[in-house]
Formats: structure tokens, C-alpha cells, sequence
């Protein structure tokens, strides 16, 4: 008798057990589908906010923007799993015109992919760009985003293809950019930007690639500072492809003018020196010498040169430079 207490008593609690365990799942996939519902009302919410912000609305390319599922038919959405949310938005050529500012970028924790390319969009990135922590790829090219690069752009440590190319960013490329450890693709082109980072190759805004003749063109830039008494800015790539006026501008008058022009042996020497500098700013990297033949250059008394500096022009010194090789 009591064996068959025991047993039913031992029946039940399995029983029991058993609608715990389907009501703790069953609770489970209640949760979990109540976070996937917010998700995806979150980001809805941020997509339609930002749809009703644009001066044109595009209402026949965004009319299937209704609703709160964004990852079910929304065009321009794709959503690699319900439980990620939106992982990629591409409205590349929508002809959208507005601004970034109600684009609500914290609302999309698990976004890779933001391709806006060929719009007219207009104004400053936001800060909140920097919230994309999982972005891998960003292309703004070719709108009319202005201002200056946000500092919290410099978070997106994932992110490997950046194109911000045919826009109206003004200033300096900023140092920071070496924070986006993971970036393989940069371009720029086509902006107000002031040159690169001042002492640093042009190659190295498109590739990112670092190799020897990105150290010849630096070490082109400082002699260049040092015998013009101040940084050569925008000469630098007006040298490697000069135009007329650049051609007959004299040396003289871009040297160092707290000093007195150097003449006969002193004149050879800064001459060299220049015509060395300028070779090193070749806008082709195969056409810029190696540090071993600067090297060279430097330590070797280079004949038929003139003595004097009244008459030479910047056009007869690129010439001279292209002897180099």
C-alpha cells in the first residue's frame, strides 16, 4: 500500500513538472517574442519619424513603409534575423531630400549595412551615428551632407567601407580616423577638405594602405616646411600637377622670407634640396623615389646646378625633380 502511495505520489510530481517546465517555456516564448514586437516597433517608429522629417516624401517608393513590422515588406529593409531586427538599410538613388537629424540611429543596435548613396541629403552627420557600434558598411556619397566630421564617428571601430565622397564636408581628415581599426576603404573625394592629414600621402584617404612611399611623401612635406618657413598646404598638390601659374611662380618667393636668399653654394644646396622635396609629392606613389635614393641624393654633390635663385621658377624645379627616379 504504501509502494503504491509512493508511486502515485511520484506520478504526480512528475506531472507537475512537466506543466512547469511547458509553462516556463511557454512564458519564455511569450518574453521573447514581446522583445522582438518592441524591437521592431522601436525601429519602426524611427523610420517613419524620419520618412515624415524629409522635404520630399517619396510616398510612391516609401508607400510600403506602413505598419510597425519593418522587417516584413518595408522596401529598402532587409532584417538577417527577426530576433536582430533591421541589419541593413539601403535607399541608394530615392531621390530623398532632408535631413539625418530625425533618424533615430540608437534605435538600430544591430545595423551593418547604411547605404544612402545619390539622395539629396543635406545638413551635418549627427552624433548618433556613433551609437552604430555593429556598422560595417556606411556610404553617403554623392548628397549635400555639409559641416565637419562628427567626432563620434570615430567610435564605429567595426566599420571597413566608408565613402562620404561627393559631398560638402569642410576641414581636416581628423587623426581620430586611425581609431576605426577595422577600416579597409576610405573615400573622400569631391569634398571642401583641406588637404589629408597635412603630412600624409593622398593615397592614403582612398586605400588606407601604409608602404614606404607614403614615408617619401611625408618626408616631402617637411622639407618643404622647413626651407618655406611654414607648412605648404595646398602647394603640395598643386606642385605634382602644376598649373601655369604654379609653374611661374618663383622659388624664391616661397622660401622662408625671414631670411636672406641664399646664394652660390648655399643656392645649389637649397635647390637640391627642393628639387628632392618636390619628386617626393608625386601624386603616383611608383613615381616617387625611395628613401634610399633621397638618401642618396642628399649625401651626393649634385653637379650643373645653378648658383643663383633670382630666376628660377617652380616649373623649372618639378622639371628638375622628375630626374629622381
Amino acid at each position: 500500500m504504501a509502494f503504491k502511495v509512493s508511486f502515485c505520489s511520484l506520478v504526480l510530481l512528475l506531472v507537475s513538472l512537466l506543466h512547469f517546465a511547458t509553462f516556463a517555456s511557454s512564458t519564455t516564448s511569450s518574453v521573447t517574442a514581446t522583445a522582438e514586437v518592441g524591437k521592431a516597433f522601436k525601429e519602426a517608429e524611427a523610420l517613419l519619424n524620419w520618412k515624415a522629417s524629409l522635404d520630399n516624401q517619396n510616398k510612391s517608393l516609401l508607400s510600403s513603409w506602413v505598419g510597425d513590422r519593418p522587417c516584413i515588406n518595408w522596401v529598402g529593409i532587409t532584417c538577417d534575423d527577426l530576433k536582430l531586427g533591421v541589419t541593413r538599410l539601403n535607399l541608394s538613388s530615392f531621390g530623398l531630400k532632408g535631413t539625418l537629424h530625425n533618424l533615430n540611429f540608437s534605435s538600430f543596435p544591430n545595423l551593418r549595412t547604411l547605404c544612402l548613396l545619390q539622395n539629396s541629403l543635406y545638413g551635418s552627420i549627427p552624433d548618433s551615428i556613433g551609437d552604430l557600434s555593429k556598422l560595417t558598411y556606411l556610404d553617403f556619397s554623392d548628397n549635400n551632407i555639409s559641416s565637419t566630421f562628427p567626432s563620434s564617428i570615430f567610435n564605429l571601430s567595426k566599420l571597413q567601407f566608408f565613402d562620404l565622397s561627393g559631398n560638402q564636408i569642410s576641414g581636416r581628415i581628423p587623426p581620430e580616423i586611425g581609431q576605426m581599426i577595422s577600416l579597409q576603404y576610405l573615400m573622400v573625394t569631391d569634398n571642401l577638405l583641406n588637404g589629408t592629414f597635412g603630412y600624409m600621402a593622398p593615397e592614403l584617404a582612398y586605400t588606407m594602405e601604409v608602404n614606404e612611399k607614403c614615408d617619401v611623401f611625408s618626408f616631402g612635406v617637411l622639407t618643404l616646411e622647413i626651407i618655406m618657413g611654414k607648412h605648404p598646404g595646398d602647394l603640395t598638390s598643386s606642385l605634382s600637377s602644376p598649373t601655369f601659374t604654379i609653374r611661374e611662380l618663383l622659388l624664391k618667393d616661397v622660401l622662408d622670407q625671414r631670411l636672406s636668399l641664399p646664394m652660390d653654394e648655399a643656392a645649389r644646396e637649397v635647390l637640391s634640396i627642393a628639387k628632392i622635396a618636390i619628386a617626393c609629392l608625386h601624386t603616383i606613389p611608383q613615381s616617387r623615389p625611395t628613401m634610399r635614393q633621397v638618401s642618396q641624393k642628399l649625401s651626393t654633390q649634385i653637379p650643373h646646378l645653378p648658383n643663383t635663385l633670382q630666376s628660377i621658377t617652380l616649373g623649372e624645379v618639378v622639371d628638375l625633380g622628375g630626374l629622381i627616379r
